[in-house]
C-alpha cells in the first residue's frame, strides 16, 4: 500500500556467482504463504512471506561442483505445484552450453533442506533459463540446448523430450490442452499437452522468438526481435 520496507534478507552476500536474475514466487505451501526465491548462488530459500523468516534453504549443484564449468546459478522463476517447488538451474545463455539440472523439492521442509527436501532430481537436462510449466501431473521445461522435457511431475520420470533444433531462451507456455515454445531461430512449436509426444503444428516468426508467449482475449501474444504478433485463437 504504501512502498515502505517491510523485512529484506541477503544470504546469498557476497557468493554471487555472476548476477541475480530470477524473479521470486509466492504461494501457499502447507498453509503457510511464502516467498520463494531462485537465488545468484545456485540456491533456493523459502521465506514467510509476512515476516520475512527464512524457512528453508535447497543448493542446485553438487557439492564438488565448480564455477564456470560446472557451477550455476538460477536464472529461471521457482514453480510451486501442491507444496512443493520445481526450478531448473542455468548460466547466462552468452556463457555457452554446458551441464544443467532439474528438481522438485518439498517445500513444507525446514532448514538445509538439500537432502531432506529432494523429491527427484533430474540430470538429463542441459542449462536453462527457462520456467517450467506444470499441470495435470506433468512438468514441461526447455534447456538451452534446445531441448522441450516432459517430466511426470510426481516421479520425475521422462515422457519425452522434443529437440527444437535451436538454443531456448523462453519458457514452455501451456493453455488449452496445448503446450507453446519459441526458439533462438523464431519457430515455434506446439505440442499437444499429453504423456505421448504430438507434434501439432510449427511456424516461423521471421526472426528470434526469446520471449514467452502471453494469452489474452482470446489471443496468443509473442514478439520476435522486432515485430510483435497477436494471433486469433479462433481462427
Amino acid at each position: 500500500t504504501t512502498g515502505k520496507l517491510v523485512w529484506e534478507d541477503n544470504s546469498v552476500g557476497d557468493k554471487i556467482l555472476h548476477g541475480q536474475w530470477s524473479t521470486p514466487s509466492v504461494g501457499t505451501i502447507d498453509g503457510v504463504l511464502q516467498v520463494v526465491s531462485a537465488q545468484g548462488d545456485g540456491w533456493v530459500r523459502g521465506y514467510e512471506a509476512a515476516t520475512g523468516k527464512k524457512l528453508w534453504k535447497f543448493d542446485t549443484n553438487p557439492k564438488d561442483a565448480v564455477w564456470p564449468r560446472t557451477r550455476n546459478e538460477l536464472i529461471a522463476t521457482p514453480v510451486i505445484y501442491q507444496n512443493r517447488v520445481y526450478i531448473g538451474n542455468g548460466q547466462d545463455p552468452e556463457h555457452g552450453e554446458g551441464v544443467g539440472h532439474f528438481y522438485a523439492i518439498d517445500a513444507t521442509k525446514r532448514g538445509d533442506i538439500t537432502k531432506t527436501g529432494l523429491v527427484w532430481h533430474f540430470d538429463k537436462i542441459r542449462r536453462t533459463i527457462s520456467t517450467a510449466a506444470i499441470a495435470d501431473g506433468l512438468v514441461y521445461v526447455a534447456d538451452f540446448s534446445g531441448y522441450l522435457h516432459c517430466l511426470d511431475a510426481n516421479t520425475g520420470q521422462e515422457y519425452w523430450s522434443h529437440d527444437m533444433l535451436a538454443a531456448v531462451w523462453a519458457s514452455p507456455f501451456l493453455i488449452d490442452g496445448k503446450v507453446f515454445l519459441g526458439d533462438e531461430d523464431g519457430d515455434v512449436v506446439v505440442m499437444a499437452h499429453s504423456k505421448e509426444k504430438v507434434v501439432i503444428g510449427e511456424m516461423n516468426m521471421g526472426s528470434a522468438v526469446y520471449g514467452t508467449i502471453v494469452p489474452a482475449n482470446g489471443n496468443l501474444y509473442l514478439n520476435n526481435r522486432s515485430q510483435l504478433f497477436a494471433i486469433s485463437a479462433t481462427k
